[in-house]
């Protein structure tokens, strides 16, 4: 790195990963087969990549800093099967980075803290038919995303990403294997996707009711809800959705495990389907990022 006189930015949440331990548990997870194409976020010194490509039949590797194109020009020298890109990966369509043959392709990162949440749904919501994702994140994301209902750190991540996904805690990897060191255990987790079902509709109220049950906690169901009333069809349809499904309006909305969650908004949005577009109210800010990015620290 010195050679090159690389210099880790903060601000791109850089943390280079330097053990080869912890590299060998990230790929053994992701379970590679000389057939496979994976996706890499955040190529850093190349460390994971040469790793991936020694396992996988091919690598597209996306980086945003461009000032690491010499280090990596020289360390992915003769590595035939990795394709490197430079760019933001919010900015790109996944599909459109995956060679049209691929088939079930699988994603494999070390995530920058600050914007893991983003990158991960970006992920999820392509039309990419995602067979495995294996992420390295901070500790306290990777404990909201596995955590169950009742559980403190239970929130709208949890429930977003298990509704998508099977969510597995692969282990936990401490701040002495960074260059940098961060302040903070990160961990490693495995998601595979399982089959969903959304309409664009349920869609639409699955993500607006987690987010306004989870941004403010301490409501019961329908004082959580009364305010996107108008979205969901108007109070009657809401109310209508928590009898049927038997749900108590005066329980606390993170009560709802996810699968809860997505009933409550396939009602919502069935019944929608049947509206009038002057019956339903809808609003573009209701479509807005579902979570702000974690904070980094370092």
């Amino acid at each position: 790195m010195a050679k090159y006189q690389v210099v880790t930015k903060k601000g791109l949440g850089q943390n280079f990963l330097a053990d080869a331990n912890i590299l060998r548990k990230i790929v053994d997870a992701a379970e590679l087969t000389a057939a496979d194409v994976v996706l890499e976020i955040g190529t850093g010194v190349g460390a994971l990549t040469i790793a991936l490509a020694q396992a996988a039949g091919q690598v597209i590797s996306v980086e945003t800093d461009r000032t690491l194109a010499p280090l990596l020009a020289e360390v992915l020298a003769g590595w035939d099967n990795v394709q490197l890109v430079f760019g933001d990966i919010l900015k790109h369509d996944p599909a459109a980075l995956l060679p049209s043959a691929a088939i079930n392709p699988k994603v494999v990162a070390n995530l920058p803290y600050y914007i893991t949440t983003p990158i991960i749904f970006h992920l999820l919501e392509s039309t990419v038919q995602w067979q495995r994702l294996v992420f390295l994140v901070q500790k306290e994301v990777a404990d909201r995303m596995v955590s169950p209902p009742g559980n403190k750190v239970y929130g709208a991540l949890s429930v977003m990403i298990q509704s998508y996904c099977r969510v597995e805690l692969v282990g936990v990897v401490p701040p002495t294997v960074f260059i940098p060191r961060p302040k903070v255990h990160s961990a490693i987790v495995k998601l595979t996707p399982q089959p969903r079902n959304f309409s664009p509709e349920t869609a639409r109220c699955f993500s607006l009711i987690v987010r306004t049950v989870f941004s403010s906690r301490r409501k019961n169901l329908y004082n959580s809800l009364r305010r996107i009333f108008p979205q969901l069809g108007g109070e009657a349809n809401v109310m209508e959705a928590l009898d049927i499904l038997g749900f108590d309006p005066q329980q606390r909305g993170e009560t709802l495990s996810p699968t809860e969650f997505y009933a409550l908004a396939d009602y919502c949005g069935k019944k929608l389907n049947g509206l009038s577009k002057t019956e339903a109210i809808y609003r573009k800010e209701d479509e807005d990022e579902l979570y702000q990015p974690e904070q980094r620290t370092t």
